[in-house]
C-alpha cells in the first residue's frame, strides 16, 4: 500500500510539473531577446504599460475600497437578509470579464441607454477603470468577508471595557486582524486588472493596456516572441502575490462567540443606501446588456424581439454551447479529483510542502500567459486544438483556488484519522472514502462549481488554443463585440449567465439541505 501512495503522490507532482512549469520553460526558452531591446523601444509598448499601470492602481484602489465597505456592512451592521446580500454582491463573477465591458458600452457607451441622453461616452480610460471596479470588487469582497468571519470576537469586548475610541479599536482590532486579507485582497485584485483583457477590448477604445497589446501582438501580428516577452511583464504583480501567500503568515485568531453589531441607525442606513446603490448600479449594468439581446433596432425604433436570439441560434450557438458544457464538466470533475487528491497528501502529511508549492503555483500565472506557453509548447503536437488541452489548461489555470478549499478544509479533521486505520488495519482508501470525504462533501461541491463557472466564462486562457470544431461560448463574445455586433455577444453573454446560475443555484441549494439535515440530527 505504501508504494501505491508514493505512485500515486508520484504521479501528481509530475502532472503539476509537466502541465504548469514546461510550458513556462519551453516558452522562455523560445524568446528571441534580440527583440527584447526592440520592444522596449517601442513607444506603443511603453505607453501600453503605463497604461496597464495607472488603469489598475486606481481601479485597484476603488475595487478595494468598495468590497471592505460591502464586507464591514455584511458583518458589523444590523441589515437583514445578508446572505441575499452576499449572493447578489457575487453574481457578477458568473460573466466573463468582457461582458462587464460589453454591459457598460451598453449603457453608457456612445449609443448606450443611459449616456445618449447626456451626451458622454464612458469609452477609454474610464471605461475600464469602471469595468475593472465591476469585474474585481466582488472577489475582493469574498477575501474580506472571509477576513472579517476570522475576528475574534472577545476583542471588541475587551476594547469597550478598557474605554478604547471606535478609531482605537479598527486600528488595534479590526484592521491588525484583516491586514493579511486586505493585503490578499489587493494583490490578487491588482493581479486581475492588470492581466485582464476582456475589460478594456470591450470599452478600451483607443486606450490600450498590457494584455490587449499582447493579444494583437500574437493573434494580429503573429509576433510569439514579442507576445512571450510581454507575458513576463504581466507575470510580474501575479508573482510578488504568490511570494506573499506563500511567506506571510496570518497571526489572527478565531472565536467560537459570532460578533453582535451594537445598535446604531445612522450608519446602517448610510451602509445600507451605499450597498443597494452599489448594487443598483451593478444590476443596471448587467440589466443593459441583458435588454440588448432582447430588443430589435435599439438606437432608432426599439421593440421587443428574438431575432438576435435566431440570429446566434443559426450561427451554431448550441454547438458552442455543448462544447463549453462538455468542457466546463470534464474540468470540473477531474479538477475537483485531482485538487482534492494533492490537497489530501500535502494537508494530511507534512513532507509534501514541494508541491503544495508546485499546486498554489499557477496563482502567479494569468489566463492569457498560460494559453500562450501552451500554443508555444504544444502548438506541433496531436494534442493542440483539441478538448484535451482546452481541458488541462482550465485545470491549470484555476486549479489553486480549489485546491485551497480543499487544503483548508482537510487541515480542520481530526489528524488522527489514518493512525486509527493503521492500528485498525483499515486501508486508506476507506478511509478516504467513508470518513474524510463524508465529512468534506459541501467543500467538494464548492470546488466544483468553482471550476465549471470559472471554465463556462473563460476567454484569456482558451484564446490561442480552439478551433473551430473546438471553440467554447464564451469566444463568441469578443467575435460578435468586434464586429459591433453587441446585441449577439449580449445573447451569448445572457445565455452564460443561465447556465451558471443553474449551476451555483443547485449547489447551494444542496449544501443547505445537507446543513439542515445536520442541524435536525
Amino acid at each position: 500500500m505504501i508504494k501505491k501512495r508514493t505512485l500515486v503522490r508520484f504521479f501528481l507532482f509530475l502532472f503539476l510539473f509537466c502541465t504548469i512549469f514546461y510550458p513556462l520553460l519551453v516558452m522562455v526558452c523560445k524568446i528571441k531577446w534580440s527583440d527584447f531591446s526592440i520592444l522596449i523601444s517601442s513607444a506603443s509598448f511603453r505607453q501600453a504599460l503605463g497604461n496597464s499601470f495607472l488603469v489598475t492602481l486606481l481601479a485597484t484602489f476603488f475595487s478595494i475600497s468598495i468590497a471592505y465597505l460591502l464586507a464591514y456592512t455584511i458583518h458589523h451592521t444590523n441589515r437583514k437578509h445578508k446572505e441575499i446580500l452576499k449572493i447578489l454582491i457575487t453574481l457578477p463573477m458568473l460573466i466573463p470579464s468582457i461582458s462587464h465591458g460589453l454591459g457598460l458600452l451598453t449603457f453608457m457607451g456612445s449609443n448606450g441607454l443611459f449616456s445618449k441622453y447626456f451626451g458622454f461616452n464612458i469609452v477609454g480610460f474610464w471605461g475600464i477603470v469602471i469595468g475593472s471596479v465591476l469585474y474585481t470588487f466582488p472577489v475582493a469582497f469574498l477575501i474580506l468577508s472571509d477576513g472579517f468571519g476570522y475576528i475574534d470576537s472577545t476583542m471588541y469586548e475587551v476594547c469597550k471595557i478598557l474605554g478604547f475610541t471606535k478609531w482605537q479599536t479598527f486600528r488595534k482590532v479590526t484592521f491588525c486582524s484583516l491586514k493579511k486579507a486586505l493585503l490578499s485582497a489587493i494583490f490578487a485584485v491588482f493581479t486581475l486588472i492588470f492581466t485582464d483583457y476582456g475589460v478594456p477590448l470591450a470599452v478600451g477604445g483607443k486606450f490600450i493596456t498590457l494584455p490587449v497589446y499582447l493579444y494583437k501582438e500574437v493573434m494580429g501580428l503573429l509576433h510569439f516572441s514579442s507576445g512571450t516577452i510581454i507575458s513576463l511583464f504581466l507575470l510580474i504583480p501575479a508573482f510578488f502575490s504568490f511570494l506573499f501567500d506563500i511567506f506571510c503568515k496570518d497571526y489572527t485568531t478565531t472565536s467560537e462567540k459570532s460578533y453582535s453589531p451594537s445598535k446604531n441607525k445612522w450608519r446602517d442606513r448610510i451602509l445600507a443606501i451605499f450597498t443597494y446603490g452599489i448594487l443598483l448600479f451593478t444590476f443596471l449594468i448587467l440589466g443593459s446588456f441583458i435588454y440588448y439581446a432582447f430588443i430589435d433596432n435599439i438606437i432608432l425604433h426599439p421593440t421587443l424581439s428574438f431575432d438576435h436570439f435566431s440570429y446566434v441560434l443559426d450561427n451554431n450557438l448550441i454547438s458552442y454551447l455543448c462544447n463549453s458544457l462538455w468542457i466546463s464538466f470534464l474540468v470540473a470533475i477531474f479538477g475537483t479529483i485531482l485538487s482534492y487528491l494533492i490537497a489530501y497528501f500535502t494537508a494530511r502529511d507534512k513532507k509534501h510542502k514541494s508541491m503544495h508549492i508546485l499546486a498554489i503555483s499557477s496563482l502567479a500565472i494569468p489566463g492569457m500567459v498560460l494559453g500562450l506557453s501552451y500554443t508555444i509548447s504544444f502548438n506541433h503536437t496531436i494534442f493542440y486544438h483539441t478538448f484535451l488541452i482546452l481541458v488541462l489548461v482550465n485545470i491549470v489555470h484555476f486549479m489553486a483556488s480549489p485546491y485551497l478549499m480543499a487544503y483548508n478544509a482537510l487541515k480542520k479533521l481530526d489528524p488522527n484519522y489514518e493512525t486509527v486505520g493503521k492500528v485498525c488495519n483499515i486501508r486508506t482508501f476507506y478511509i478516504l472514502k467513508d470518513v474524510i470525504i463524508p465529512n468534506t462533501k459541501g467543500t467538494i461541491r464548492e470546488m466544483f462549481a468553482y471550476f465549471f463557472v470559472n471554465s463556462m466564462i473563460t476567454i484569456s486562457a482558451v484564446a490561442f488554443l480552439y478551433n473551430t470544431r473546438t471553440m467554447p461560448l464564451s469566444l463568441l463574445i469578443p467575435t460578435y463585440e468586434g464586429n459591433l455586433m453587441l446585441a449577439e455577444a449580449a445573447v451569448v453573454s445572457f445565455v452564460i449567465l443561465l447556465v451558471n446560475l443553474l449551476i451555483k443555484g443547485s449547489i447551494s441549494i444542496l449544501n443547505r439541505k445537507e446543513r439542515r439535515i445536520k442541524y435536525e440530527k
